[in-house]
């Protein structure tokens, strides 16, 4: 049983993932004038985050076969979350306060996992709790994520891993 996830800043816009201390795989950034992406390499799978939408205001997540897995979207025009249809089901991301930045993935009305900010000796770190092993839904929320916790914390990220009940 996993107790403890990492990501480790490589270089700008780069990403490699531990647990345990064991390499998991790495997340790449690719901002571009017209187009915003993520690749996302997973025990040696491939996968491509992409924008989609007129507004381009929601993404998949497609595998290495360019077959969609995830994909997002709102239920409402004004809604606060954001559904995320994935192995056959409807798991809703939430953006929340919980005191600090926090964002959530649910299914029903379990969470997930969650990555947010809170203070630890008077520092801003990352704690991620979670409730799941599918490490896709962890590069999806680091990739969310990250420019909260850059903007807060910098570049030096100290993370904190919950483990709750499975």
């Amino acid at each position: 049983m996993e107790n403890f996830k990492k990501w480790i800043t490589v270089d700008a816009l780069n990403y490699s993932f531990e647990v345990d201390g064991k390499s998991v795989g790495f997340l790449e950034i690719i901002y571009s004038n017209f187009d915003r992406k993520a690749v996302f390499v997973i025990e040696n799978k491939r996968f491509t985050l992409k924008y989609n939408g007129f507004w381009k205001s929601n993404f998949e997540i497609k595998d290495e076969n360019d077959v969609v897995i995830l994909k997002s979207y709102t239920e409402k025009w004004f809604a606060h979350s954001t559904i995320l249809e994935y192995k056959d089901k409807k798991l809703k991301l939430q953006i929340r306060n919980n005191p600090l930045a926090e964002y959530v993935i649910f299914d029903d009305d379990k969470e997930l996992l969650a990555y947010g900010l809170y203070i630890d000796n008077g520092k801003a770190s990352v704690k991620i709790e979670t409730n799941s092993n599918d490490y896709l839904l962890d590069y999806l929320l680091w990739y969310l994520f990250v420019p909260i916790a850059q903007e807060n914390i910098g570049e030096y990220f100290v993370f904190n891993t919950s483990l709750t009940n499975q």
